[in-house]
């Protein structure tokens, strides 16, 4: 076990006392960015197991958080609760890029280890852009 996976994981085990009670969107969204942290690290140091872990753990806590639009909408500000669809959008693309990504890991397509290397960096991207959007539209949009 790696210490950034042992540090996300007590993050995410103190962040889950905090929100046992509540829903909490900024302490969700903190775990999110914990992760999706992770995964860019795993990149980075081009650990394949890493990066594996840490994305199948992302996307199942996005899904989670932002791919019911009732439950996303009920944790936002009155004035913005029609803007939960975005949420739910970017949790389409988050699933449909995770699952690009570890079909690279596991070579399911049979691409050469440099393309399959760009296409999952390219799926991070993906995801990315997903997030900024959302986080664009929802937070920072009327």
């Amino acid at each position: 076990m790696t210490k950034q996976t042992i540090i996300t994981g007590l993050l995410a085990l103190g962040l889950s006392f905090t929100s046992a009670n509540a829903y909490d969107l900024k302490t969700n969204m903190l775990l999110l960015n914990a992760e999706f942290s992770e995964v860019q690290q795993g990149f980075i140091a081009s650990n394949e197991e890493g990066v594996s872990d840490a994305i199948r753990r992302f996307a199942k806590d996005a899904q989670e958080l932002l791919g019911n639009k009732e439950k996303f909408a009920a944790m936002l500000p009155e004035g913005k609760k029609h803007k939960a669809a975005e949420a739910v959008r970017a949790a389409h693309i988050i699933d449909t890029n995770t699952q690009i990504i570890i079909d690279e890991i596991d070579n399911k397509y049979k691409h050469s280890e440099q393309s399959r290397r760009e296409n999952a960096q390219r799926a991070f991207s993906y995801i990315q852009n997903a997030c900024f959007r959302c986080h664009n539209v929802v937070r920072d949009g009327n």
